[in-house]
């Protein structure tokens, strides 16, 4: 038996995919939102959505495409800038420069709105080649949510043309290249500072999980400073705060804590014992933590409490001297962690 092939004219395509995709609206009422605009993610594609906060519902408005491997530019080398190719990438970029300017203030980033030829809402895709990876390191986590991209045409030498392609119609791609002289140009990212929220809508449900920093081995050798791993961490979390937590009232602990790597009561050079050492070391960096955080969320309501517990094992139990002296083990019991009281809000 021969097989049956259907055609479908243009207009009959579209109003199957509309139809395909106004049921995986009703599906999931859930929809990212960066700096007011609301986005959702549909098999690895970026939609711009319409969010109404009184019903809940959240329709798609434009396809953005999205995926940055895409994204083409005619350049224009004598500026850096140069035309976008593509319709839904035009009207992403005309989006994200409308926005750009209040994500710079409200998230105090240290790009320059008008050294930016091109910001656009795009999902971080799984880099590549050697650069992007680069490009995208401390980032990881953000691969497949909205993000805010800078991309700008960056001037290279051209021994690195043999990690791209070159271009055969005088665009410039992430995968491609034009030459100059002694240089190549290539299209550059730069994820930049915003905070991306993902909500949903449910009925006296939570739209956000609660807040919680806890990191394992936050702080530098014998002092009160966060590792700079663990300072970008923390800066994320003050974010977070000062978006999902502007009227919350209440008092949030902050716990820090010490591994047990000796004997509690073995003198250390101060010629207090071990386990009081630690002890003032712990009180000092909640404390220090505190501080930071009230200085930084100025309007805050919630009352921050210090609570520095020095030595235990409770988070790793067994995990301490002397059944075990390697302190890479021990090191689950060395945290800063600060959880906040979960929020009910109903699609705001």
């Amino acid at each position: 038996m021969g097989k049956k092939i259907i055609k479908l004219t243009e207009s009959e395509l579209y109003n199957l995919v509309k139809k395909v995709l106004q049921e995986q609206e009703q599906k999931d009422s859930s929809f990212y939102r960066i700096d007011g605009e609301a986005f959702k993610v549909i098999n690895g594609q970026l939609y711009h959505a319409k969010v109404d906060y009184e019903t809940g519902d959240v329709k798609l408005v434009a396809n953005f495409n999205g995926n940055v491997n895409d994204f083409k530019v005619i350049p224009d080398l004598n500026t850096g800038g140069g035309t976008v190719v593509g319709d839904e990438f035009n009207k992403n970029v005309a989006l994200a420069t409308k926005n750009w300017p209040d994500l710079i203030r409200s998230n105090n980033s240290s790009l320059q709105y008008k050294s930016i030829p091109f910001p656009v809402y795009m999902i971080i895709p799984k880099p590549n080649n050697p650069l992007d990876k680069l490009k995208l390191k401390g980032n990881e986590d953000r691969i497949g949510t909205p993000s805010v991209f800078s991309i700008s045409i960056g001037q290279y030498d051209k021994r690195l043309a043999d990690l791209y392609k070159k271009s055969t119609d005088g665009t410039i791609s992430f995968d491609t290249y034009i030459k100059s002289g002694r240089y190549i140009y290539l299209l550059q990212t730069s994820p930049s500072d915003y905070i991306t929220e993902h909500l949903r809508f449910g009925k006296d449900e939570p739209i956000e999980d609660t807040v919680e920093l806890n990191i394992e081995s936050p702080f530098k050798f014998n002092e009160v400073n966060l590792t700079d791993e663990a300072q970008k961490e923390f800066i994320d979390f003050i974010k977070s705060i000062k978006t999902n937590y502007s009227d919350a009232t209440g008092d949030v602990e902050v716990i820090s804590s010490a591994s047990i790597d000796g004997d509690p009561e073995g003198k250390v050079a101060s010629g207090k014992t071990r386990k009081v050492y630690d002890m003032e070391l712990s009180k000092k960096r909640a404390e220090t933590i505190v501080s930071t955080l009230k200085n930084n969320l100025p309007g805050i309501k919630l009352n921050f409490i210090p609570n520095g517990i020095g030595q235990t094992d409770q988070f790793a139990p067994g995990k301490k001297w002397p059944e075990v002296t390697n302190q890479d083990e021990t090191a689950p019991n060395r945290r800063l962690i600060i959880k906040l009281p979960q929020i009910t809000k109903k699609g705001s």
